[in-house]
Formats: C-alpha cells, structure tokens, sequence
C-alpha cells in the first residue's frame, strides 16, 4: 500500500514525550526517526551524540504560538462538550487501512493547512468533506453554528 499524500507535523509545543513518532507511529525515538528521514531519505549523515543531545534540547524550546482569547467564551464552552461527546478526545484509524500519530492540539490553529495530507486550509474545512466526516469524531451532523463553537473551542488550545 503505498503512503500517499502525508502533511509534516509542526514540532512547536513539544515533540520529546509524545512518541512514537510518524505518521504511522513506528518511529520510537528520535534517534530513529533521523535515521529514517536525514540518512535514509535525504542522504545525510546521522547526527553525533552531541548533536542529537543539542538537537533534542532545542526541539523541546519551541513553544506553541499563545492563543487568542476567544470572541466568545460561551461558545468556546459549548465546543468543549461537542468536542467530547463528538469523541475527538481519543486516538483513532482515520480510514485508511492504517492508523496515524496523532499530533497535539496545542497551537493547532496556527498549523494549517490541516489534516495527514493538508486537504483542510482552515479549521472550519477541516469538518467539510475532505475531514471524512465521521472517520474524524462523529461530526458529519453538526450544524453550522455547533461547527463554529467547536471551531472557537480548538482556536484556544
């Protein structure tokens, strides 16, 4: 099966203690992914201990971008329940035969485009139909308005 189309994750907000990394989750540590992605894919030379030990204190200061207050903090509550009972909170097989690394919310609406393969150019794309409706949380059914609430909500992460 071939990968297709794949979106590289942000590493603002910290990477360190979210393995395994990839988008399949197979890489589990960072030594790993180096070898896979720098030597392997892009010809490079692996990195020294000294420059993974530099390397791994540096990912771990790149902060998420602070969020906006929101516009409206009642419907920020509201995207918080559709949020939870949409069951976007748990890990999940996105329905292509294999399941991905799920990246950190944290910043997210700062990250676009969105999605594995970057199809979503806004937040609010993300639940149109290249969010394979319900294979992302049950949110084929949500009104606009509770697309919008659920919207303001991650706009705060």
């Amino acid at each position: 099966m071939g990968l297709g189309l794949r979106r590289t994750q942000s590493l603002r907000g910290g990477l360190l203690g979210t393995e395994p990394f990839h988008w399949s989750g197979d890489m589990n540590t960072l030594d790993a992914l180096l070898s896979d992605v720098q030597v392997n894919r892009m010809g490079g030379a692996m990195p020294t201990v000294d420059e993974m030990n530099g390397l791994r204190a540096w990912v771990n200061t790149l902060r998420a971008p602070a969020a906006s207050p929101p516009a409206s903090p009642a419907a920020v509550q509201r995207g918080v329940k559709l949020f939870q009972g949409a069951g976007c909170v748990g890990c999940h097989d996105v329905g292509t035969g294999g399941a991905f690394q799920v990246p950190s919310l944290v910043g997210v609406a700062w990250r676009a485009p969105f999605l594995h393969h970057g199809c979503a150019k806004t937040l609010r794309d993300r639940f149109s139909a290249c969010g394979g409706g319900d294979k992302h949380g049950q949110t084929s059914s949500l009104s606009q308005a509770q697309v919008s609430d659920l919207v303001a909500y991650l706009e705060t992460l």
